[in-house]
């Protein structure tokens, strides 16, 4: 059972994601966060939906061009 809500550094491993964009997410309403004291916590559930609704990573293998001797 994970934790509904994770400390910005326990976010930070979770997600993968580094902690300036972590806050201009929250900033831009797009990742939920409330304030416990002078603590910010994330609330995981709806951070695990948004990551899991982000596009699929379009990676494309590209070979190096040969160059001639």
């Amino acid at each position: 059972m994970s934790p509904k809500y994770a400390s910005i550094q326990d976010w930070l491993k979770i997600s993968g994601l580094g902690r300036t964009t972590v806050y201009h997410l929250i900033a831009e309403g797009k990742l939920h966060a409330v304030k416990a004291g002078t603590r910010t916590l994330v609330d995981v559930e709806h951070g695990l939906a948004w990551l899991a609704a982000r596009p699929a990573a379009d990676i494309r293998c590209v070979r190096p061009t040969r160059v001639a001797a």
